[in-house]
């Protein structure tokens, strides 16, 4: 800066120049802002930023862009994945994704550009509520104190110093929804703090001077959930509609921006609402919701003046909509407990019926056996709420105790007891194949699992596998009970989530069951990813005590059963690295009766026929031996 001063006081020739440059740049700023024809001018953000993300006003007078430091990616610590057969034949490695706690977090910067005037505004995140509060600090402190004793006084001084200069921060937030109202005069922004603890809805008026007014705060003591966060604009460009779990369960809720006005909630009742859309005229807002049964999801719609809900499908199991065009009717996909997806189409109004549209299904799939589940709500020893839970039982009577498997549903949050088509179509044909072998089957939305409202996916806060668990207990008790099972010949097995909760479950209570097979097993979070584990275990800096309890690897000395693990090489959701690290866990420990199968081609979920086949062979060969056959594990001196 200094030479370049320097360099216009000296020179004449350099002055002039830059003064000719000068006014030819204002000239022509002054012509294509006096001439609409003529392009735009262009905005220069600067040299150090990425553009993340950008949203045009309808009007086309408004442009959100939002931007993050060009170093932020560079902040996130990734790890490395080995590739042992590669078309080189040399190992190769690449970058997948961070741990937990190693991913940046960065608050996006939110510009508003005035398109019109050529003015740029910076929106100011202050004005949202709790913004400052640290919901952590109990937490954060526990776990400075830990360190402190590990530390000399002068490190723990500084690391007081640290954490008191973080206290007066705000807490990093990402944008996750952007919304501009039809005329274009309002932009809604919902916005969710890292720490997972709060989510706002705000709104800012654009043609005065940009200032952010919050509209909806909803706060978490565990965390806000991963769904129901849609919001949009109703047709008069000042009333918001958005989903929240606040009442228990998610619902919809009518929010005006006129200062002073209270929420309005909607929908009412002890279901979930999803997959919100407004009608083109603005008086009803379609969604999907489980309101007759926890699994049975239908197509309902509320007027949004009188507040009154009525139920367009009747279908039963699954059922999704899509609205023609001029909204006459309905097209709905809709599943069974045996059936996959077809598609129906009906009328749009009440008691209308249904005409299916596709006939998909071979007739090789439907000349099988398949053995049809039952619905089942298991009562609960722990809670008031029953588990609902896939019952697969053998054909025909038998006086002889019967064998019983247990399946573990993956991704935790999830819901697989419900009255259509499964996800998990492998392990449902598996089921029928176990069952029509004498094993009754069992398939369990634990807690944790969704469809059943935020207490009951919140319930594994900073326990996960503890009261999953305890269900699984009762699902245990309920097949001795009911179903003439013998408790000493249960297996269990389960893939990602659910192979985590066969470590728990063998690891736990090593009397539960009699073998079991965990596939492609999360043993370690704080080896897992960032957007999933810190929402329900917060950070391993923060909150160590939490992975503790919930990672399996700290219960590995429990094991006694026979234990089946399958694990792909490939997996960059849960590393191969995790499993690995359990096996030495294990052998450090003299295990025995345990036994890892390597995938060395296949990622988290498999995509080899051959290598589904290994797989539920060596299932059924453990369920085989140690739960029909009731052998025991082998036990070397």
């Amino acid at each position: 800066e200094y030479l370049k001063a320097q360099q216009l006081r000296l020179f004449d020739i350099v002055r002039e120049r830059k003064e000719t440059r000068d006014a030819a740049r204002a000239e022509d700023r002054a012509e294509r802002l006096a001439d609409p024809t003529r392009p735009p001018l262009p905005w220069y953000l600067g040299d150090k930023i990425t553009i993340a993300r950008t949203a045009l006003s309808p009007s086309g007078d408004w442009l959100l862009v939002v931007t993050l430091p060009k170093d932020a990616e560079a902040a996130t610590k990734k790890s490395l994945m080995a590739d042992f057969v590669t078309a080189s034949g040399n190992v190769e490695t690449r970058d997948v994704r961070p741990k937990v706690g190693f991913e940046a977090q960065v608050t996006p910067t939110l510009l508003l550009l005035d398109l019109r005037n050529h003015e740029k505004y910076e929106i100011d995140l202050a004005p949202l509520p709790g913004l400052t509060d640290d919901p952590l600090k109990e937490l954060r402190d526990k776990a400075l104190k830990a360190k402190e004793k590990d530390k000399a006084k002068d490190t723990a001084k500084d690391g007081d110093k640290e954490k008191k200069a973080e206290e007066k921060k705000p807490r990093p937030v990402e944008l996750v929804d952007a919304q501009w109202s039809e005329d274009g005069s309002r932009l809604a922004l919902e916005l969710r703090a890292y720490d997972n603890k709060d989510r706002w809805i705000a709104t800012v008026e654009a043609a005065a001077h940009p200032v952010l007014a919050s509209r909806h705060r909803l706060t978490d003591p565990a965390w806000i959930g991963f769904d129901f966060n849609e919001m949009g604009w109703l047709k008069d460009n000042t009333t918001l509609w958005y989903l929240s779990e606040e009442s228990g369960t998610s619902h919809l809720y009518l929010q005006s921006v006129h200062d002073g006005a209270a929420p309005r909630q909607l929908t009412h009742g002890k279901f979930e609402v999803s997959n919100p859309g407004l009608s083109r005229d603005g008086r009803f807002m379609y969604y999907t919701a489980n309101a007759e049964h926890p699994g049975q999801y239908n197509t309902f719609r509320v007027d949004l003046t009188s507040g009154a809900s009525e139920q367009l499908s009747r279908l039963g199991g699954l059922t999704t909509y899509l609205l023609s065009p001029d909204e006459s009717r309905l097209l709905l996909a809709n599943s069974q407990l045996v059936r996959p997806n077809e598609l129906f189409v009906q009328d749009n109004r009440q008691q209308a019926e249904a005409k299916q549209l596709t006939h998909t299904v071979s007739a090789a799939f439907t000349s099988q056996h398949w053995v049809t589940p039952d619905i089942v709500a298991i009562p609960s020893t722990h809670q008031a709420e029953p588990i609902y839970t896939r019952v697969y039982t053998p054909p025909g009577a038998t006086k002889e105790k019967r064998p019983a498997v247990v399946f573990v549903h993956g991704a935790g949050y999830l819901q697989d007891a419900h009255a259509g088509w499964s996800s998990y179509f492998h392990e449902f044909m598996f089921h029928t194949y176990l069952a029509q072998r004498g094993y009754v089957v069992i398939d369990m939305d634990y807690r944790g699992s969704a469809g059943y409202g935020r207490a009951w996916r919140a319930a594994i806060y900073r326990q996960m596998g503890h009261p999953e668990l305890e269900d699984l207990q009762d699902g245990v008790a309920w097949l001795v009970k009911h179903k003439n099972v013998d408790p000493q010949r249960v297996g269990v097995y389960g893939g990602s989530y659910g192979g985590f909760m066969v470590y728990m479950s063998l690891f736990r209570t090593p009397d539960l069951f009699a073998a079991g097979a965990a596939l492609r097993p999360v043993s370690d979070w704080a080896h897992y990813n960032h957007g999933y584990t810190s929402d329900i275990l917060n950070t391993p800096e923060v909150d160590p005590e939490a992975y503790a309890a919930s990672s399996p690897i700290e219960f590995a000395a429990g094991l006694t059963k026979p234990l089946l693990i399958c694990d792909g090489m490939q997996d960059d959701n849960v590393f191969f690295q995790d499993n690995v690290r359990l096996v030495q866990r294990l052998i450090e420990l003299k295990k025995q009766n345990f036994e890892l199968a390597v995938y060395p081609v296949e990622p988290h979920g498999f995509r080899e026929a051959t290598s589904w086949l290994d797989e539920y062979r060596r299932i059924f060969k453990l369920m085989e031996t140690y739960v029909r056959g009731g052998k025991k594990a082998l036990v070397v001196p």
